[in-house]
């Protein structure tokens, strides 16, 4: 994905909740390095488009960090959701016309 975000092939948004959380798995979880870690979100800011996460959203999926997530792809105007969270984003489908889908479904799509 920040390849195709690089080339401008898509426009990548990245709600500042999903940065703060992808540090924290990335660094905790699978044990990236901090110089590897740094360089990685740094490559994703400057790629990205960052928005705000807001502090409170409808309920809509079971998850209160994934309502403020849909919520703030919903402010930002995003058409597509991409996310592997199989227990409370990728059942809904879609939300307000805006499909989430996996990120294989993605690149599958733009594969044609």
């Amino acid at each position: 994905m920040l390849e195709l975000a690089a080339e401008e092939t898509i426009d990548l948004i990245v709600p500042d909740l999903v940065m703060i959380e992808l540090g924290r798995v990335l660094g905790e979880k699978l044990g990236l390095g901090a110089d590897a870690l740094r360089g990685l979100l740094e490559l994703l800011a400057e790629v990205a488009t960052s928005v705000t996460t807001p502090e409170h959203a409808d309920p809509r999926s079971g998850d209160s960090a994934d309502d403020r997530i849909l919520a703030a792809a919903l402010a930002a105007g995003a058409e597509l959701l991409v996310s592997g969270d199989r227990r409370h984003l990728l059942p809904l489908g879609s939300v307000a016309g805006m499909r989430i889908i996996r990120p294989q479904e993605l690149l599958a799509e733009l594969a044609g």
